[in-house]
């Protein structure tokens, strides 16, 4: 569907004086241009341009990660033509956000986030960014369309805009007309890379979040109940306000909580349940150990039921690995992929399809012996489905004790079946 997608890996608040309803679009665009600043990436091969936010005074800077990723040196450019060196403080390769660090900035004015929820289809917004490295630049137009999934990646809830938005704009910011940042432009619908009137934008909130976690933390920590939800339809007629448990990842909080495959979510905490993806979105942005109260319909009975929120255990796999590899955990936030030491190969889960795909393999691991090539794709383990990365990461560790696992798996040969024994315990 996407196959013309072009995800721009470029060469690669403050208090207004004046209310918003009595400053013209232009004093607005002037009023917010500082808060917008030009990234130069310098890697061993390549120079990577584009733009960033500014969120703090103290000098922290917001990007996107495909700009500031397998940087060796970073500049920040401000309106002044003022050059400053930044590090990088972590990136999220999941929403495709970064957060720099400016330690030697006087002052930097920072922009002022709206709530990207409260945005319309119809508003007008501006961008402004680094096009083509020509410095700032402002774009107008309007919001076109919200929520869109564009097979990015597991989060997708993008702002889709017609403002001009080309190579150099990335991580750089989606105004409204009172001048808050309702986006930040992360991607174009392009045949050749240039502007088509098709923009994508992460939304406000999602960047907040994203920021003060890799602010905290270092890394983005993400909640996790162990299921995958489904629309529910009647009829034809798509059931607004409820969802159906679909599937289940074994001894999951989920499962631990009392909820089964089948079961129609009426309640879950606060959060909307209206889309399965803003769903898994909105249990991705619990903090771990929160106690949610669920209520949901089985047998046309109502039950209440309690489902402790715990640390995704993809992250918790992760964490691990950088620990006893000795290797910094940035490392790893590098990767797109998710790297299965246990298994010597990196995987990703394939949402359209439902199943684990394989991005690559270790030379001269036992995987590799037996045939198992990037490409491949991961039907069963153990006999059981994989429901996605977390599940897959969760039966590892159940077969731990075991020592191997059984993998069925679709290769250009067909279907094939292969027990490999696992590295460690992990």
């Amino acid at each position: 569907m996407f196959k013309h997608l072009v995800f721009i890996w470029f060469l690669c608040g403050f208090a207004y004086n004046v209310s918003a309803e009595e400053m013209s679009l232009e004093d607005t665009i002037a009023e917010v241009n500082d808060s917008v600043v030009s990234i130069v990436v310098d890697s061993i091969d390549k120079q990577a341009l584009g733009a960033g936010i500014i969120v703090s005074k103290d000098g922290y800077v917001v990007t996107n990660a495909h700009v500031a990723e397998n940087a060796d040196k970073i500049s920040v450019i401000t309106t002044e033509d003022e050059q400053y060196s930044a590090r990088l403080v972590g990136l999220d390769a999941k929403t495709d956000i970064a957060l720099l660090k400016v330690d030697d900035s006087l002052y930097f004015k920072p922009a002022s986030f709206a709530d990207s929820d409260l945005v319309r289809t119809g508003n007008s917004v501006f961008a402004i960014g680094n096009p083509f490295g020509l410095g700032n630049s402002v774009s107008l137009g309007i919001i076109s369309a919200k929520e869109r999934d564009i097979e990015k990646g597991p989060y997708d809830n993008f702002i889709q805009t017609d403002t001009a938005i080309n190579q150099g704009n990335s991580g750089g910011p989606l105004f409204n007309t009172d001048g808050e940042v309702v986006g930040m432009n992360t991607a174009i619908f392009s045949m050749n890379g240039n502007n088509m009137g098709v923009g994508f934008s992460t939304p406000s909130n999602i960047v907040q979040w994203v920021v003060q976690e890799l602010k905290n933390k270092g890394k983005v920590e993400r909640g996790w109940i162990g299921i995958g939800v489904k629309k529910i339809r009647i009829d034809g007629t798509e059931q607004k306000n409820s969802l159906v448990v679909s599937t289940m990842s074994e001894n999951s909080p989920a499962e631990k909580g009392g909820i089964k495959v089948g079961d129609i979510l009426l309640k879950v905490g606060d959060m909307e349940l209206s889309n399965p993806r803003l769903f898994s979105l909105q249990i991705s942005q619990t903090e771990p150990n929160t106690e949610l109260p669920v209520t949901v319909l089985r047998d046309n009975k109502s039950l209440e039921l309690s489902v402790k929120v715990i640390l995704k255990p993809e992250e918790k796999f992760m964490k691990k690995e950088a620990t006893e590899s000795g290797e910094p955990e940035s490392a790893y936030r590098h990767k797109f992929g998710t790297e299965i030491k246990a298994l010597a190969m990196t995987v990703d889960f394939d949402e359209t399809n439902q199943d684990v795909i394989v991005e690559s393999v270790e030379e001269q691991s036992e995987a590799a012996e037996k045939g198992i090539r990037a490409g491949d794709r991961f039907k069963t383990l153990n006999g059981h489905k994989i429901f996605g990365l977390e599940d897959l990461l969760v039966k590892i560790k159940e077969a731990s004790a075991k020592g191997q696992v059984i993998l069925q798996f679709i290769g250009d040969d067909g279907f094939d079946t292969v027990t490999l024994n696992l590295k460690d315990s992990r």
